[in-house]
């Protein structure tokens, strides 16, 4: 974890987590192929009975490759950890599900969603990848 992420972490972890917790969470789970344990931050918007993450430079993360099929996650959310389940989408393969949750996040942060390409929410839409998280 970069010093940037550790320094979030332990903002999140402490009682002023009320800075970053109407932005930012922690999400911890463990990966599919390690089995190893990883914690980071993400910017995430309520969404449809749970959070959104908008996963920015998909092709060059890896994280949210763990969730294409459903998984478990523990979430940071205002200052405890949480289960849930998660869900990485991609709208160029499901665009119907990905609309209303790119939504949710651009109404959130329009501006990190016009980093997308395209102009038109269709054309953002199939170049998105959300991870959708709900309790469990």
């Amino acid at each position: 974890m970069g010093f940037a992420n550790a320094v979030v972490e332990k903002i999140l972890g402490s009682p002023a987590h009320p800075m970053l917790s109407g932005s930012t969470v922690l999400i911890r789970y463990t990966g599919n192929r390690t089995g190893n344990q990883y914690t980071l931050p993400v910017q995430y918007a309520d969404a449809h009975h749970g959070l959104v993450v908008m996963v920015g430079e998909a092709e060059s993360k890896t994280w949210w490759r763990n969730f294409t099929e459903i998984g478990q996650m523990q979430v940071l959310l205002r200052g405890t950890w949480t289960p849930m389940t998660a869900h990485a989408l991609r709208g160029e393969d499901e665009p119907d599900a990905v609309t209303p949750l790119l939504r949710s996040y651009a109404a959130r942060f329009p501006k990190v969603t016009k980093t997308l390409a395209g102009d038109t929410l269709e054309e953002r839409v199939r170049e998105a990848v959300v991870v959708w998280l709900r309790p469990v």
